[in-house]
């Protein structure tokens, strides 16, 4: 379990950056008041404790005395405000997978449990975010920076002229609604019962003209690597390590991996769900990177990955990578010998 909650120190460098240039305010005595080395700002990887950054955006809306600071802070993100995940971003394939790599990596930019789910809605994709039971709601000003950081690094890699369908918060700010409607460039509706963003299906499963396979599994070992640095004794990290080794085998279930960390099914279950995750999502997570990873290299064929990673037969694996990355192995790999 993480002993404190920390935040990428570069979103707070954004925060800093949204005074200064948008206001007009010096960032630094609100940095000293909360006793913020302002030197971490510019230090890759380097974290603030969560509690120190909500404390500042309570002072910048203070300060500012702006309600919507946060529409503000969130255009002016750049590729490098998240680390490692901007540059995988950038080499995304589509938007969807833009979208599934902020909720699979999100523990980068901070480490608070937060409930990011990416569904079907009709024919969009919606985006939702709240705070788990039994931490407090969301400031305001970060659920509006969040969706507007997250349209704006989508248009970094589709055009100016991507916007969502539908933007829904629970906040009422009825008398700055003109303001989120032309941020948004889209209905903004107000009062709701959870805030989320839509995305029109069809333009979030376009192929991006910069997609890079190659650079996105890059970065992501890069990512994987920061996360498990932030906590090396996380039990999600030792169910990993176990999965990676127990896949080849077969005996890969949660019962198996439960009695080699000396813990029952029940604590098991229990920690992971405290961490925000559970057994078969690190267990799917753990197959996906593997398997990207196996045909990458080209060492194995198709029916040998599908034996490394625990599946009975190829097909099982097939369609189980189809779920995961929308793609079959074959049209995945990047050549025509490895499976046949």
């Amino acid at each position: 379990m993480f002993l404190e909650h920390t935040t990428l120190a570069a979103t707070t460098q954004l925060l800093a950056d949204t005074l200064e240039v948008h206001y007009g305010i010096d960032p630094a005595p609100l940095l000293k008041q909360l006793d913020m080395d302002p030197a971490l700002m510019k230090k890759p990887g380097a974290r603030y404790p969560t509690a120190k950054m909500q404390k500042l955006w309570e002072l910048c809306v203070q300060t500012t005395g702006d309600s919507c600071f946060g529409l503000a802070a969130g255009a002016r993100v750049k590729t490098t405000t998240f680390h490692a995940l901007g540059f995988a971003w950038m080499a995304s394939s589509n938007v969807k997978e833009e979208l599934e790599r902020l909720l699979r990596y999100f523990q980068v930019i901070c480490t608070m449990p937060v409930d990011l789910q990416l569904t079907e809605a009709g024919d969009n994709y919606r985006l939702s975010a709240a705070s788990p039971d039994p931490y407090p709601p969301f400031e305001e000003p970060t659920i509006d920076a969040f969706f507007m950081a997250t349209l704006k690094l989508i248009r970094f890699t589709t055009g100016n002229q991507f916007s969502p369908v539908r933007v829904q918060l629970e906040k009422n700010n009825q008398e700055r609604l003109a303001e989120y409607v032309e941020a948004f460039g889209c209905p903004v509706e107000m009062g709701c019962a959870r805030d989320s963003i839509e995305f029109d299906k069809a333009e979030c499963d376009t192929d991006l003209s910069g997609q890079n396979r190659d650079l996105a599994v890059a970065n992501e070992r890069v990512l994987e690597n920061y996360i498990q640095a932030l906590d090396p004794d996380k039990v999600s990290s030792q169910v990993r390590e176990l999965l990676i080794t127990l896949l080849p085998s077969g005996q890969a279930t949660q019962e198996e991996v439960a009695g080699k960390m000396h813990r029952s099914l029940s604590t098991l279950q229990r920690q992971l769900s405290s961490e925000g995750t559970n057994f078969k999502t690190i267990r799917d997570e753990t197959r996906q990177s593997m398997a990207e990873q196996y045909i990458e290299e080209g060492d194995y064929s198709l029916s040998q990955i599908a034996f490394l990673l625990g599946f009975s037969d190829q097909s099982n694996f097939s369609r189980a990578f189809k779920r995961w990355t929308g793609k079959t192995p074959g049209d995945y790999q990047p050549g025509p010998e490895i499976g046949q």
